[in-house]
């Protein structure tokens, strides 16, 4: 990264509200490689930050209301343990090709800093089960799904069979209780703390039906979470395994900034050629006759 670009991004930070000098600043970019440091944009002007692809096809327009939503969906930072960092995700980051994105997916990077990788799900148990709990139902909203976990074996739940690894839907009483039953195929009971779940989150999600005035009705909004934690020397752990890249995501808060820079630094060099591949996939899948209309 050129000092011209720090200059620029440390400016931009400022104007943000957020304090970094250019040495700090170069500290938590050079985790991340060169181009991908030059590809990091921020738009000072209203708050957000992430790849210039995605902010190119950002329209800003309607922030307030995604950020009202993003309160509803986002888990909170804890500071000095929790850092969170609440994106934009899919077609509601793409508002300027997609018009009249059907859903509001956001993607939240959650990053827990603690002695041992138990202590760090531990600690996510606890915030994702508080969050669960005060966001259940509300003025304008109702939580309807939360996924933690993955099943160990093949299980029978709500008459359909859920095979081993699939993720875990919790109903709202069995977050509560921080444990649930099920019948295995083999005709076993199973019982999972919610604890335990959490040391192996997988496909972690949380989602709700929200009132939409500007639309004159009800979206489905869900969140997506990408959790790592962060041991005492400083390496990140995905829990799930996978951290995830960020090509397609606008990040709400700006205070986010060294959080995300910091996480980006360990996303797989070959993330970007993965996200190109997974777009053609796409493009192709739509394109391809007959016509597919989503």
């Amino acid at each position: 990264m050129t000092t011209a670009r720090l200059h620029d991004l440390v400016e931009s930070a400022q104007a943000l509200g957020v304090e970094l000098d250019e040495q700090e600043a170069a500290d938590w970019l050079a985790a991340m490689n060169d181009a991908e440091a030059e590809a990091l944009q921020v738009d000072a002007a209203h708050g957000v930050f992430g790849h210039r692809v995605a902010l190119l096809d950002f329209d800003p327009k309607a922030l307030g209301r995604l950020r009202a939503i993003g309160k509803i969906v986002g888990i909170e930072a804890r500071p000095p343990h929790v850092e969170t960092a609440l994106a934009l995700a899919g077609s509601l980051a793409q508002s300027r090709i997609q018009a009249h994105p059907g859903d509001c997916d956001y993607f939240q990077r959650v990053n827990i800093k603690a002695e041992t990788r138990e202590a760090a799900a531990h600690i996510l148990a606890e915030v994702m089960r508080e969050k669960v709990l005060a966001f259940t139902h509300g003025p304008g909203y109702h939580l309807t799904n939360v996924q933690i976990g993955s099943w160990p074996e093949a299980v029978e739940r709500g008459g359909k069979i859920r095979k081993a690894g699939y993720p875990i839907a919790w109903t709202i009483d069995e977050v509560r209780a921080a444990r649930l039953h099920a019948l295995t195929t083999d005709g076993k009971d199973l019982e999972i703390a919610w604890a335990d779940a959490a040391f192996d989150p997988g496909w972690t999600k949380l989602d709700w039906v929200v009132a939409d005035p500007e639309r004159g009705g009800l979206v489905s909004a869900s969140n997506v979470l990408d959790v790592t934690w962060e041991a005492p020397d400083g390496s990140i752990t995905p829990l799930d395994g996978f951290l995830d890249s960020y090509f397609q995501e606008v990040y709400l808060d700006s205070a986010a900034l060294p959080v995300f820079a910091k996480l980006a630094g360990h996303v797989s060099d070959d993330a970007l050629g993965e996200y190109v591949d997974a777009m053609e996939y796409e493009a192709k899948k739509y394109l391809k006759e007959p016509a597919n209309y989503g």
